[in-house]
């Protein structure tokens, strides 16, 4: 990709075009002959924009640095005007692209444009990820992977490789250096994070069902159980009904038989049933509570293609979800529907039976008989559910511990997978090495290192700028930052990574005139574009006039400040 111009309208009318071009790309002022410094002719101006079009709120435009007071006249000119601003650039798929937003003191005013028509903001931000950035997932962000390649204020320039706000959880780093060096796991170290969530959740229910008992104090327990169970069959089977109504005695024992069957199986519906309405309330929950954000989350990673005819603004994105959701529901409903049809012909078969052991109490005339049976039947009833309930639980945790076996065998796959990724990443490092080495022994006569690590275990990365000398500061600080950042853009085009090839810098006054001489002859030449904003007392030194006259895209002053007001 590349940057191929910057255009500012003021009411419809241009008022403004930068247009770059490969290499070496000065922003500088013109030599005042009343003695002023040129600080205050726009130079930082274009880089702002750019950022601006990045998604920036836009607020370092037209509010001093220092105190972040307004700027009068330029907040005037934003307010009292109309002011469009664009980019044109060549993609990564070769085509040209015109990315435009208007430029407001209030960000959520902002109107968006592709090739000159108004659009959403999500296809504008689409646009710029994957056409500008390369970026195709959600993180890291297009505003903090823009800081890394527009470097215009101080604290940026300083830090060759912390350069995101003091406060910058680390996270954000290792998902912007794997980004950026070409880490092509990302969405497995998302995946291993949902599988160790899933690991972790199984595992607390194993824990559960293992309380207050392990699977083998359970087994142990089955074999006394079944041999009770067996005992008492047998006492049943040889009861001796002499003298007794035998046949009404028989038909209870009978009818108390299949009513402690039933029960047992009423028992499970009732349970099945309760888990059905929960799944259906926590469905119809989920409707509600999820942000449009995660939604494109969830489906991703769910592998539900979401077609390009289904817009992608929030209400549609919730419709789209809820009508998921609808289906859901209503195949849950089925099965509730048919566990409740099961649940009423089991209660009354019940019923009925107990009508008929009702009905056969009324006819036994040996209650002695009858308590003497229907005690045996009774602790026959009380010994199978023990069982039942044992095996129930003994099976939830074998299910549980062989899905948790496969899910750690999932997760050992993907291990392997990001394992193979990493030796990638270190490779590329290797070779950015090479280049960042080689510049900045040219510039300063140190070799330079970035060192880079990955730990796969904890997903975090260790990095840090290793030279002879340490930290550097001021003039040679930025010296390094130079040679990283053109160190990134012939890494970038050496292994044709979709990442951006251009870096903007500002701010190089206190770097020694013979570096920056060094560093512009390199940058002129590079397969990619370095614009920098500079005072041009910086070049008065004549081995810079061919620079100037081959480099200088954009010449500012007095009288023609950026915005000419």
């Amino acid at each position: 990709m590349k940057l191929i111009k910057l255009s500012v309208y003021k009411n419809s009318e241009l008022i403004r075009v930068v247009q770059f071009k490969k290499g070496l790309n000065l922003i500088v002022n013109s030599i005042s002959q009343s003695g002023r410094t040129g600080n205050s002719v726009g130079k930082s101006t274009p880089s702002r924009l750019l950022d601006y079009l990045f998604l920036s709120s836009g607020e370092d435009i037209y509010k001093e640095s220092e105190f972040g007071k307004p700027i009068p006249d330029v907040y005037r000119f934003i307010n009292e005007n109309t002011i469009y601003v664009e980019l044109e650039v060549e993609g990564f798929d070769l085509k040209v692209h015109r990315i435009g937003r208007t430029l407001t003191t209030d960000p959520k005013a902002s109107v968006y444009y592709l090739d000159s028509k108004v659009c959403d903001k999500s296809d504008y931000v689409d646009i710029v990820a994957k056409q500008i950035f390369g970026q195709l997932n959600e993180k890291p962000s297009i505003r903090n992977l823009s800081h890394k390649f527009i470097r215009n204020t101080n604290e940026k320039m300083q830090n060759t490789t912390r350069f995101l706000h003091g406060s910058t959880k680390p996270d954000i780093y290792d998902q912007l250096y794997l980004f950026l060096f070409g880490f092509s796991g990302l969405d497995l170290l998302k995946d291993k994070a949902n599988l160790n969530n899933k690991i972790r959740t199984k595992t607390k229910h194993l824990a559960a069902y293992r309380n207050p008992h392990r699977e083998s104090a359970l087994q142990k327990m089955i074999a006394p159980l079944k041999s009770e169970e067996a005992e008492l069959q047998d006492k049943i089977d040889a009861f001796d009904f002499t003298g007794s109504q035998d046949s009404s005695v028989k038909e209870l024992v009978d009818v108390q038989n299949k009513i402690s069957d039933l029960t047992i199986g009423y028992s499970k519906i009732k349970t099945r049933l309760s888990y059905l309405e929960k799944s259906i309330t926590k469905v119809r929950e989920s409707a509600a509570s999820v942000a449009g954000k995660e939604l494109t989350t969830i489906y991703a990673e769910a592998g539900v293609a979401i077609s390009d005819g289904l817009k992608r603004s929030f209400e549609d994105l919730v419709v789209f979800h809820n009508k998921v959701v609808s289906n859901k529901v209503n195949l849950l409903k089925s099965d509730l529907e048919k566990y409740q049809e099961e649940e009423t012909r089991v209660r009354d078969e019940i019923s009925s039976l107990q009508n008929i052991e009702s009905g056969i109490f009324k006819h036994i005339k040996e209650p002695d008989t009858l308590k003497s049976i229907g005690g045996l039947y009774n602790d026959l009833s009380k010994i199978k559910e023990q069982i039942a309930g044992i095996s129930a639980l003994l099976d939830k945790i074998e299910n549980t511990k062989s899905e948790i076996e496969s899910l750690e065998n999932c997760k050992l796959k993907i291990i392997q997978e990001i394992a193979k990724n990493t030796e990638e990443l270190d490779g590329n490092v290797e070779l950015f090495n090479e280049h960042f080495g080689e510049l900045s022994k040219s510039f300063y006569g140190d070799r330079y290192i970035f060192d880079l690590e990955f730990d796969i275990e904890t997903e975090k990365c260790r990095f840090d700028v290793v030279n002879i000398a340490p930290n550097p500061t001021g003039g040679k600080k930025k010296g390094e930052l130079s040679a990283f950042d053109l160190a990134y853009i012939q890494f970038v085009k050496a292994t044709n990574i979709k990442r951006p090839s251009f870096v903007i810098h500002d701010s190089i006054e206190d770097v020694d005139v013979n570096q920056v001489y060094d560093i512009f002859q390199r940058a002129e030449h590079i397969d990619g574009q370095y614009i920098v904003a500079l005072l041009s007392d910086k070049l008065a030194d004549p081995r810079f006039d061919l620079l100037k006259k081959q480099s200088v895209i954009l010449e500012l002053s007095e009288s023609d400040k950026f915005f000419k007001i």
